[in-house]
């Protein structure tokens, strides 16, 4: 029993038309407890996977051996391999990602990491929720972008945990751009993303935005927008608000009653050049 989170590329079972050596095909978290197995035959898996332990212990098979790995560790699977799981104890976290592509092996090879349970340091989660947002767009620059995210992780490991650890202030301020039009991103849902509590995050944002709240700054740039894309006139209200990460038409007519003094029509009429 666990929870599970999937994102693939569109159409994960085939690779993309644009050609690169190898492409991240999917990624995610995993969240186990006590009795949780899995036993997934070879040929289930043709690609490469990485995995890295967050929290809890678990006991895994590499070459036919039973490994126990715990917090902090990272292995991998080799495509055409047996993928035989289970956690140990109350839990096993882990965050993971799969590649694929003519070079995806040769590449994971290429760092000379040994088929074992490797005590790399903290699970730089911050990069792992990067690849999620970039296999959401599926555009060639994410595509791309997506192969030096998932070399960033795997240069993590050889340094032990010494590597890049994103400024989460920094983060929360491109996901808030990338993410604007999710109505259900918010502050508090980063924070548990990332593994902050709300109110540490809340207080680093402050610190760095001169009092400026996450959820303050969240309603600006949505405001922002909204009025952007009503002054250029081509979106009807309900689909600025879907745009913007709104509700409803309606609370979009509230926000900018509140924030201009005139409803969405009067705004719009006060833009239009003469």
């Amino acid at each position: 029993m666990g929870r599970v989170k999937i994102i693939s590329r569109e159409n994960p079972e085939r690779l993309p038309e644009l050609e690169l050596p190898l492409y991240v095909r999917s990624a995610g978290a995993h969240e186990s407890v006590q009795t949780w197995w899995e036993d997934y035959p070879a040929s289930r898996k043709p690609f490469v996977q990485v995995f890295w332990t967050e929290r809890g212990a678990g006991e895994i098979t590499l070459s036919d051996r039973k490994v126990v790995v715990q917090a902090g560790d990272f292995f991998y699977h080799l495509p055409g391999e047996a993928h035989r799981h289970r956690t140990i104890g109350v839990v096993w976290n882990y965050r993971w990602f799969a590649m694929d592509g003519p070079l995806a092996v040769p590449f994971i090879r290429g760092y000379g990491y040994p088929q074992e349970a490797i005590p790399a340091g903290v699970c730089p989660v911050q990069l792992f929720l990067e690849l999620e947002m970039l296999l959401t767009q599926g555009t060639p620059y994410a595509q791309r972008h997506s192969l030096s995210v998932a070399a960033e992780i795997l240069a993590v490991v050889g340094g032990r945990g010494e590597g890049r650890s994103l400024d989460p202030v920094a983060f929360f301020l491109r996901q808030a751009q990338e993410r604007l039009s999710e109505p259900h991103f918010t502050a508090e849902l980063f924070a548990r993303e990332i593994g902050l509590h709300r109110t540490t995050f809340t207080r680093l944002f402050r610190q760095k935005t001169s009092g400026l709240t996450p959820r303050q700054y969240l309603i600006q740039i949505r405001l922002e927008k909204a009025t952007r894309l009503l002054a250029e006139g081509q979106l009807s209200l309900k689909e600025i608000a879907q745009e913007c990460g709104l509700c409803n038409a309606s609370y979009l007519c509230r926000i900018i009653q509140q924030h201009t003094g005139m409803t969405p029509q009067r705004f719009r009429a006060s833009k239009r050049v003469p």
